[in-house]
């Protein structure tokens, strides 16, 4: 009696265990649902699977295919060939269900961060108990990759999901029999045969151990088992591997692209490094911060101690950890060039770390109470007890950073770092696209865009057309009913061109972008507010915390078009009222100077320099002063650098960088090595800037886990000297963020 009951309690203990597990990995999902789609494998990558998933439905196709919104039947080789189709069906399945929708992207992946924990749970409780099984779900939803990617559908997703009920299945139906475990085993391989090639390597030690015992080892040489069931499992598994392998390839046969599917690992960016100890030094930073190198060390040890347990042990659940050791490892280092471009290449581990944790804390659970029975009596529980308190400190010492991490990697939109690249949401312009050009637009117009937007699968998603590349807005010049608008960044123009759009066309600006109905004669520029504020708490989770809440108003800010009309020539009109915000002082403060009203602008250029941090202000050559720094908060932190030029700068860029100096307080990650670009150029290019007025450069904080260092200089666009300080440092500290 007391032994159920103690059972009972640890059952409870365990389960309450998993269910905080599974409501941290569900929240991690669902964080920001609703959000709009922007950059980055979370946004953009998501949003190509379910385009290239609708295709399917639109057509009638058997294929995802690309072709996406153009009105032409895919074909050849616009059919996507790389990988099983399991990735694009439950897309399909949606589209046909609820149409097109932001928040239905990351909606299967929250289903599969709701069930891996419980599967993790099961799998591992089969062979251990409930204890060390809540080690293994505990493991996983503190792993950084699993939490930052737990939003994504992908295929490693996939796969981590149908191996784990593949093996739960297979555990249940040799304890019991029962027929619904077998169908649920072999549910899980169907699932991972859909999912992605490396599914199949994933299972094949469970599949090839599983022959060797049934057909070859002697029957003493493992545990007493029922032949055949056994035999009948593994050869139903046997046979939807070979029909769905035959039916992939059959697939890309009739579609004639073979090709495709042999070229697809040689069509991507990375693979540049000869030795696989040299791509994984250049991926060192991506590996610690996925993992952290707890986690890393772990996995090391617990590697040869699973080897040996199945030696010695020789029991199917022992072939589980390292049959996804073994796909982890053919995926991150045979496919290279898919691992130098892709940081959650190695998903796979974090489902092997959880495993291999537990496995590891419950083989010391069961030693230490062995050696503990030898001098004593202890209880039946003991050796669960210990492997719980045993698993759960590495959880606790990686828990600062599986939770930290999630901001980093949303923020980021699961680049992290991009190798030191500029990162850039995209949101602003995609909710300018939402608000102000898809409405006036027609089913199958296409856009205009500039070099500037950096068009991707995001911007196609969400306008649901193609982009056109065109430098220029074609005003007057010809049929543009099939493409009526035309998009740019300000800060991707130079001054010559924002010039000469701004003299051709009616331009309207919102924030950074700038829009120009092609339909429209040409007109003096009008710039409307973004009004970015801070979510509320329910718009901060249902819109995700990374991006301010945007409304764009009815008429042109008179502040924003007076700033802009100024510097390109245009007739302006001073605003009136008193400057509600530190932007509207600052362009208060140069309305002054263009009328001549030196108290006003005194006055103003004081409180502005009030609100600034002076410990950076620095002179520069060519007649350029930085006057501080200011550092927003909230869900998108900038730094601030304020300036005032005393004569023309030419066309010149404050070019800002962050460099991570020191590791965070409790955090496991060593600092990263990777400087990375901040900032793009004003939306005002400098090469129209004034004298005597002030301006801001702003730089998203993007910002890393650890002390980071964020400062910038001067350089050019146009190949001539950049300003430079007139102390002869080469750089100016900007801010310090911990």
């Amino acid at each position: 009696m007391l032994h159920a009951r103690r059972l009972k309690h640890a059952d409870r203990v365990a389960r309450a265990i998993v269910v905080a597990a599974t409501a941290w990995l569900v929240f991690a999902a669902l964080w920001g649902f609703a959000e709009i789609p922007g950059g980055g494998h979370l946004g953009a990558g998501s949003s190509g699977t379910f385009m290239a998933a609708e295709q399917m439905i639109r057509w009638k196709l058997l294929y995802p295919a690309r072709s996406w919104y153009t009105g032409i039947h895919p074909e050849g080789a616009a059919l996507m060939c790389h990988h099983p189709y399991g990735q694009y069906y439950v897309p399909a399945i949606l589209y046909l269900v609820f149409g097109h929708h932001d928040w239905l992207l990351h909606l299967p992946a929250v289903a599969l961060s709701a069930a891996i924990p419980w599967l993790l749970y099961a799998v591992t409780r089969e062979r251990w108990g409930a204890l060390v099984g809540a080690v293994a779900a505990a493991g996983y939803v503190v792993v950084p990759i699993a939490v930052g990617f737990a939003s994504y559908w992908n295929l490693e997703s996939i796969c981590i999901f149908g191996s784990l009920l593949f093996f739960w299945g297979h555990s249940r139906h040799m304890t019991t029999g029962r027929g619904r475990y077998l169908a649920a085993s072999l549910a899980g391989l169907f699932v991972v045969c859909c999912g992605d090639w490396i599914g199949y390597i994933l299972v094949a030690p469970t599949l090839g151990w599983a022959f060797l015992r049934a057909f070859v080892f002697p029957p003493r040489f493992t545990a007493r088992f029922r032949l055949a069931p056994y035999a009948r499992w593994w050869a139903v598994a046997v046979v939807i591997m070979v029909v769905t392998l035959m039916w992939w390839i059959g697939l890309f046969a009739k579609a004639d692209q073979i090709g495709q599917w042999l070229g697809a690992e040689d069509s991507r960016g990375g693979g540049k490094l000869d030795t696989v100890a040299q791509a994984l030094e250049s991926r060192r930073a991506w590996i610690d911060f996925s993992f952290t190198p707890l986690a890393i060390l772990i996995g090391k040890v617990a590697a040869p101690l699973c080897l040996l347990r199945l030696l010695v042990v020789r029991r199917d659940e022992e072939t589980y950890a390292l049959g996804m050791l073994v796909g982890a490892t053919v995926q991150y280092v045979a496919f290279k060039k898919g691992a130098d471009v892709h940081i959650y290449w190695p998903h796979y581990f974090a489902a092997y770390f959880a495993l291999a944790l537990a496995q590891l804390a419950g083989s010391l659970g069961v030693a230490v109470a062995w050696l503990v029975r030898r001098v004593r009596p202890a209880p039946a529980q003991l050796a669960g007890v210990l492997g719980l308190a045993v698993g759960l400190l590495p959880v606790a010492a990686m828990a600062h950073d599986g939770v930290a991490s999630l901001w980093v990697w949303r923020r980021t939109g699961g680049r992290y770092d991009e190798h030191g690249t500029l990162i850039r949401s995209h949101e602003d312009i995609l909710y300018v696209l939402q608000e102000v050009v898809l409405p006036r637009m027609r089913p199958g117009n296409s856009i205009d865009a500039h070099r500037s937007t950096q068009w991707g699968w995001e911007f196609t998603w969400k306008s649901q057309a193609v982009g056109n590349a065109v430098e220029a807005p074609s005003v007057g010049g010809g049929d543009v009913a099939g493409h009526p608008f035309w998009i740019a960044r300000a800060s991707g123009l130079t001054g010559d061109e924002q010039r000469k759009v701004a003299s051709a066309a009616h331009v309207r600006v919102y924030g950074d972008v700038w829009v120009v109905d092609q339909r429209e004669a040409p007109a003096p520029l009008e710039a409307y507010s973004l009004n970015e504020r801070e979510p509320s708490a329910f718009e901060w989770f249902v819109y995700g915390g990374t991006e301010p809440r945007r409304s764009i108003g009815p008429a042109p800010d008179p502040w924003l078009t007076w700033e802009w009309r100024t510097h390109l020539g245009q007739p302006a009109s001073a605003p009136t009222g008193e400057p509600r915000t530190l932007d509207e002082m600052r362009i208060a403060h140069n309305v002054a100077v263009a009328a001549g009203d030196t108290a006003a602008a005194q006055r103003w250029r004081a409180t502005i320099v009030h609100a600034l941090d002076p410990a950076a202000a620095t002179g520069f050559s060519r007649g350029v002063s930085l006057l501080g720094v200011r550092v927003t908060g909230g869900v998108q932190p900038r730094v601030e650098s304020w300036f005032e030029p005393s004569q023309a700068l030419g066309d010149v860029e404050f070019a800002v960088r962050s460099t991570v100096e020191a590791r965070a307080t409790l955090s496991l990650i060593p600092p990263d090595p990777t400087d990375r670009e901040m900032a793009y150029p004003p939306s005002i290019s400098t090469k129209l800037w004034r004298p005597g007025f002030l301006y801001t450069t702003s730089a998203v904080c993007n910002h890393r886990i650890g002390r980071e260092r964020y400062w910038g200089h001067w350089r050019t666009r146009d190949g001539s000297p950049g300003p430079l300080r007139l102390d002869g440092q080469p750089q100016t500290t900007l801010a310090v963020l911990d």
